[in-house]
């Protein structure tokens, strides 16, 4: 008590300083959260270090499809005077593209430019008798060039064209003219617009959120600006339009979570409390709280992360607790004695050991996040700690401190006790029907644990998207995959060691009922690769024969072939096998095809890549999990975005499920030293797990189910939910139904506000959100019932 008394004294005496430091702070908090931006990387739940991102990192750096922004032209006049617009415009958009600085090239559709040499080696030889230097007949019978179509840009390989004709690709000058940049599907569905796709590099990395954030709007007003004179409209998809929009969805989502939490709370506040001055007291030490945590939070990482903007909607709904049992106290108090130092006194004697307890047990599980291998994880449980202890601080100091002189004022006592009465009369009548309560509330945690703990065996590994469906980028990549008929992200690129074993990972695969099928540089022999071999041979020789022709000669020239054909040539003439040639074949691919058959890994590991098709979309219904569990052990030759997104998945079921039960056991050990009996213990924790496993069992039966997003709140509900429950623990071992209703109104309220700041993750674009928010909304929920209908109907160690 004298701790108290000294405390309660120097906030009184100075309550201005206090007052004055808190603003001042939490205006430097809000000037540095000013430059906080959200970083959406999936890849931040990994760390850097992990062998696997490092992997990840090391093929998509070796993919010639990395940061490639398409611009898609569209015309709903789907006639030849619409395509005449489509080409007028996409011409325009070539021939002015140097007054755009940041376009560093334009991707080549074309046959020659992306080819090679190559290609004339491996047409069939019948064919190649055409182009003998008597004859030069270059009809429509030369045929299995290969050529680039849009899909591959997407790495779901290579198509092969049977039908090209040599002759116009060497003569015409459209291999230098913008046609040689553009893709125009050769039919469109019905409800389809008419599109035009081009492909440039922008001289920046689309990772770059800084730079992505300044180019990606200028890029549209060019191309607005330059289009413009044409009935046409556009939309932009690839890597750097992804960065975009998921860094501006994810910051708006995060900026009107924040508001309507933090109005929305004060909201609530007024409504159950009539005090205008009360509500104005819990808002300004809500933002204060809230600007101080977001100015450590850019002190401590600089940036938000795809978890850590949790951060405001967690602090802020836990935080308005400290606020609610202090200020129903403090006015109490103050109604009942008048005296400033006492009223503190008694307030924190009151409040101080039930929030420290709810304040240990909440940051203890947070700070368990923070030892998860995991960046973005680890974030999350150190600013929530470090967020809730400033909400802790400012409730507990700078809210008594900026409200105990209006509590003083004659005739001013604050109506803040509307919903007394029914709180009083609830807490009686669970006293008096104790066993009928205590009866449904078991009987519901034992019905929907049983269904949580059959979602939670059931983990999906496909969660909801973090950007809407409905955004440009996702919306044009589908658009493209109607139109080209082809799944541009559903494809899994496998590493074999040699040709051996591209043979065998193939046969698995046509093997196997989740793959529709497989490509792999095998794929461009039609028949046996010895049979080959002796067409490889007659080709050669063929070509052997323009050596020396002037007009020959100067075809090949034109098509930049002369040389490089001539010494594929002279190499050639060593090979003596169908492994040989392919092996040939794959050293002397020219770059931009070879990555779709040739892996180099950063040590020099050479690896050739077989592409694995499968039957169904791998990232809906959970298909990539069977998918991955039929490959058996060719799981860990698999890499590119499925290995990487299959692994974050994996690690954090595997992670998530043993935190919680760490969390858990601290919840038991911290209740039975608190509370000097394990008996008390045991009751929470069994409590605590059926609150956690009916959570899951609702989310189930609403349709949203057990994924990544949704098991992190496993170990974030027991920190969230055993406040409530440690506080009416309290009140109800005083056997005081007024102390008990006033304790239930504090709890109720603490809870509506929590549940109301997760609920407004409702608002959020990305369904990735949302099924976080109301995974958190339904614990607290859950949380409450039990606090309220089954916390004061058990026995419990009585205080000393």
């Amino acid at each position: 008590m004298i701790i108290m008394q000294k405390l309660s004294r120097f906030v009184f005496t100075y309550r201005v300083p206090i007052v004055v430091f808190f603003v001042v702070i939490s205006a430097i908090g809000f000037y540095l959260s000013t430059n906080l931006v959200v970083d959406s990387d999936l890849l931040k739940l990994l760390p850097r270090e992990s062998d696997v991102v490092k992997r990840y990192e090391n093929f998509v750096k070796w993919s010639s499809t990395d940061d490639v922004t398409f611009i898609v032209l569209k015309t709903n006049n789907k006639t030849q005077k619409g395509l005449d617009e489509l080409k007028a415009a996409a011409k325009k958009l070539y021939q002015d593209s140097y007054t755009f600085p940041h376009i560093e090239d334009f991707i080549r559709f074309d046959l020659l430019s992306n080819l090679g040499a190559l290609s004339l080696v491996l047409v069939d030889p019948s064919v190649l008798k055409e182009l003998s230097p008597e004859e030069f007949d270059f009809s429509d019978e030369f045929k299995r060039l290969v050529n680039y179509d849009f899909s591959a840009i997407h790495d779901i390989g290579i198509a092969f064209s049977e039908t090209l004709q040599l002759k116009d690709k060497i003569l015409s000058d459209s291999t230098t003219t913008f046609e040689s940049f553009v893709r125009i599907p050769s039919e469109f569905p019905e409800n389809d617009p008419m599109i035009l796709v081009m492909g440039i590099k922008l001289d920046g990395p689309s990772s770059d959120v800084d730079y992505v954030d300044l180019v990606i709007p200028q890029l549209r007003k060019w191309v607005k600006s330059e289009i413009s004179e044409y009935n046409i409209s556009f939309n932009l998809t690839g890597d750097h339009q992804a960065t975009y929009e998921s860094h501006k969805q994810a910051s708006r989502d995060f900026m009107v979570t924040t508001i309507v939490s933090l109005i929305g709370i004060a909201l609530l506040f007024y409504l159950a409390y009539s005090s205008f001055k009360v509500t104005m007291y819990i808002f300004i030490s809500l933002a204060t709280s809230m600007f101080t945590t977001l100015g450590l939070a850019f002190l401590i990482f600089g940036r938000l992360n795809i978890v850590t903007t949790f951060v405001n909607a967690i602090t802020l709904g836990l935080g308005i607790d400290y606020g609610i049992h202090i200020i129903t106290r403090l006015s109490d108090e103050v109604k009942r004695r008048r005296d400033p130092v006492l009223s503190l006194k008694h307030t924190y004697y009151a409040v101080t050991k039930p929030l420290l307890v709810s304040l240990l047990t909440t940051i203890l599980v947070f700070i368990l996040l923070a030892i998860i291998d995991s960046p973005a994880i680890r974030e999350l449980g150190i600013l929530t700690s470090v967020g809730l202890f400033v909400f802790f601080i400012t409730m507990y100091i700078f809210l008594p401190a900026l409200s105990i002189g209006s509590f003083l004022k004659p005739g001013k006592v604050m109506k803040i006790h509307s919903l007394d009465r029914f709180f009083y009369a609830t807490s009686a009548v669970v006293k008096r029907y104790s066993m009928i309560s205590l009866s449904i509330i078991v009987t519901i945690l034992l019905i929907f644990s049983y269904i949580g703990f059959v979602s939670i065996s059931n983990f999906s590994y496909t969660p909801p998207g973090l950007m809407s469906e409905e955004s440009e980028m996702l919306s044009t990549l589908h658009l493209l995959e109607r139109v080209f008929k082809a799944d541009v992200t559903n494809s899994v690129p496998i590493l074999a060691d040699n040709i051996e074993q591209v043979e065998e990972i193939s046969r698995i695969l046509d093997e196997n009922e989740y793959v529709e099928g497989s490509f792999s540089i095998l794929t461009i022999f039609k028949e046996d690769s010895d049979e080959y071999m002796k067409q490889f041979k007659e080709v050669v020789r063929t070509l052997d024969r323009f050596r020396g022709n002037p007009l020959m000669e100067a075809f090949l020239k034109k098509a930049n072939y002369y040389d490089e054909l001539f010494v594929l040539l002279d190499e050639s003439e060593k090979i003596e096998s169908g492994k040989e040639l392919i092996d040939f074949i794959s050293e002397t691919l020219p770059e931009s095809l070879k990555k779709q058959f040739i892996y180099l890994s950063p040590d020099g590991k050479k690896y050739y890549i077989v592409t694995a098709y499968p039957a169904a979309h791998l990232y809906s219904s959970n298909f990539i999990k069977r998918f991955f569990d039929s490959l058996g052990e060719l799981v860990e030759r698999v890499e590119g975005y499925p290995r990487i997104f299959y692994y974050i998945m994996d690690i954090i079921k595997k992670v998530s499920l043993p935190v919680s039960g760490v969390a858990i056991l601290l919840v038991f050990l911290i209740v039975s030293l608190e509370r000097k009996n394990i008996f008390d213990g045991l009751k929470v924790t069994f409590l605590m797990i059926g609150i956690l496993l009916s959570m899951f069992g609702i989310m189930n039966l609403i349709g949203i189910k057990t994924t990544f997003i949704t098991i992190i709140t496993a170990p974030l509900i027991i920190g969230i939910g055993v406040d409530s429950l440690v506080h009416m623990i309290h009140s109800s071992t005083t056997y005081n139904l007024f102390e008990a209703g006033r304790t239930l109104k504090s709890v109720t309220m603490s809870s509506a506000t929590t549940m109301l700041a997760f609920f407004s993750f409702s608002l959020a674009e990305g369904r990735l959100l949302r099924n976080f928010g109301l995974t958190l909304t339904v614990g607290v929920f859950l949380a409450l019932l039990v606090a309220a209908f089954a916390i004061p109907v058990l026995p419990w160690n009585k205080e000393r």
